[in-house]
């Protein structure tokens, strides 16, 4: 897996995540857990990650560049 972005809030994790999968592009919040329990808020936390495979990388870097759809 491989990290293709960065968020300071859950739900902004999980709006990339539903596009990604939206255009048949798996992807991953490995930190989850620690960002809905709390942990997001003790120094050091650095982020929550958004992974994908690496082999998907290209395609989801060009799924998050477009304009959201509405």
């Amino acid at each position: 897996m491989k990290t293709i972005a960065t968020y300071g809030k859950l739900q902004d994790a999980f709006m990339a995540r539903a596009r990604l999968e939206a255009s048949g592009v798996e992807a991953f919040i490995p930190d989850e857990l620690s960002a809905s329990s709390g942990w997001a808020v003790l120094p050091g936390f650095e982020g929550i990650r958004l992974q994908v495979n690496e082999a998907d990388f290209a395609r989801a870097t060009q799924v998050l560049g477009e304009p959201p759809v509405r």
